[in-house]
């Protein structure tokens, strides 16, 4: 059954007589029934006359289409339909359209934009992880493309920057060849050629990029249905480029306890809610996103605990993200003090409400005005000589140090919520254990000899 060409998907944004079709009421038969679509399938009108074959209209977010059932029958009329709308739930309404009219699958090469359109309606990560993969595939294409970038890159209400994201969007995916990315891989590195850090920094970074920027093409994506709703180059962008782990191994010369001991006389009487985010991030180990919407609902005092879970306001990164965080007295009655000095009445820490995130830049709550929390507590660590690119990250791997020293690496690993332990042991161990080796004195001939030399 193919679609007809007037069943093309347009959006219903400003159409304010919007009804979905398929929405079940009370004594009515369930969308999975057909009966239920007898009463929604019917003839349409174009140009003036009305079609001798019925139709059904599906909505989905703000678009919708009109699909030709290929029958005047109205038993199979509404047979179609609901089989048809059973396959939109389970892959999306571009992609059913797709399906049912394959002989319209454009010829031109899709853009970076268009891509990233039809993937976001297929992926099924968290929107903030589609979002970050999305912008590494605009970076990388734009410097392969060699669109500069403005000054002005990260303002949205930027004529500049929106001009900037439209011609990024604009470069067709046919460019992101696997010449092209290696040519751009070996220019970032080469340009630290003279200093070995910054060299091997480059190569992490590149790697994360192309990394990130590579999972818009993920198999569960490609599977779901990319291919059939925009036309994908042959071969994928980026397939046959070799790139490492986008890790390196966490180095630091800071002491836990200095640091800590530090952070109670500078900020615990003068600046209480950053000294709370930092003991979160040092004594639970929480990454900042964590941290940022912990509710108090989830900080059980009586039993020492944090839980870490789905919340409506947070979604964990990850199933193995999802954990329980033993504390220990002093963290419980830092959290207990807190709770007794004029909390927020449903966040541990202090902020605006929570935002959805629609960018691939974090958002962080507690970093509203005037609490300004992460933003200061970062400035007070760059004074400790903690200056990495993510210092409150800094925190969070001192901590797993700290388990794993005591612990061993797989308590580390649960502690910090990573589903392998490879992660833990590459990026987040500061120092293993102290390990030496020990031999008996040797007893031979040669090293009797020696002592008695020794002795005369």
């Amino acid at each position: 059954m193919k679609a007809k060409p007037s069943e093309g998907e347009k959006s219903v944004e400003n159409e304010k007589n919007r009804t979905q079709t398929g929405h079940s009421r009370a004594g009515r038969a369930p969308k999975t029934s057909v009966d239920f679509w007898k009463t929604k399938v019917r003839p349409r009108v174009i140009r003036g006359e009305e079609t001798a074959e019925l139709y059904v209209r599906f909505f989905e977010a703000e678009r919708e289409a009109w699909i030709c059932l290929d029958t005047a029958n109205q038993v199979k009329a509404a047979a179609a339909a609901r089989d048809h709308w059973v396959r939109m739930k389970a892959i999306g309404l571009p992609a059913l359209l797709a399906e049912l009219a394959p002989d319209k699958k454009p010829t031109k090469t899709a853009t970076v934009g268009e891509a990233i359109a039809a993937a976001e309606k297929l992926a099924i990560v968290r929107p903030v992880s589609f979002l970050g993969c999305a912008k590494k595939l605009r970076q990388i294409a734009g410097e392969i493309a060699g669109i500069e970038r403005p000054k002005k890159a990260t303002s949205w209400n930027s004529e500049e920057a929106a001009a900037w994201r439209a011609r990024l969007d604009a470069v067709p995916l046919s460019r992101l060849t696997a010449e092209a990315a290696n040519k751009w891989k070996a220019e970032r590195i080469a340009a630290h050629s003279g200093d070995p850090v910054k060299r091997r920094s480059a190569t992490v970074t590149a790697d994360a990029i192309l990394r990130m920027a590579r999972a818009v093409f993920s198999e569960k994506i490609l599977a779901a249905g990319l291919g059939k709703v925009v036309n994908l180059p042959t071969p994928l962008p980026f397939a046959g480029v070799a790139y490492g782990k986008s890790t390196r191994r966490f180095v630091s010369s800071v002491d836990p306890a200095g640091l800590f001991a530090s952070a109670r006389a500078d900020l615990e009487a003068k600046h209480p809610q950053q000294f709370l985010a930092f003991c979160l991030c040092l004594l639970a180990g929480l990454r900042r996103s964590e941290a940022d919407r912990l509710t108090w609902a989830q900080v059980d005092l009586p039993g020492s605990v944090i839980k870490i879970h789905a919340t409506e306001y947070f979604e964990p990164k990850s199933e193995e993200a999802g954990r329980e965080i033993d504390l220990d007295e002093a963290a419980v009655e830092i959290l207990r003090r807190a709770k007794s000095d004029t909390p927020d009445p449903i966040f541990v820490l202090k902020g605006s409400a929570p935002r959805s995130q629609n960018s691939a830049a974090p958002s962080y709550r507690a970093d509203a005005a005037p609490h300004r929390t992460w933003e200061q507590l970062i400035a007070w660590l760059a004074t400790k000589g903690i200056d990495d690119g993510k210092p409150i990250h800094v925190l969070r791997k001192l901590a797993g140090s700290l388990v794993f020293q005591s612990h061993g690496i797989e308590q580390a690993r649960g502690f910090l919520g990573h589903g392998d332990v490879s992660t833990t042991s590459r990026s987040y161990i500061a120092k293993t254990r102290k390990v030496t080796i020990s031999l008996a004195p040797p007893e031979d001939e040669v090293a009797a000899e020696r002592a008695k030399g020794g002795a005369k």
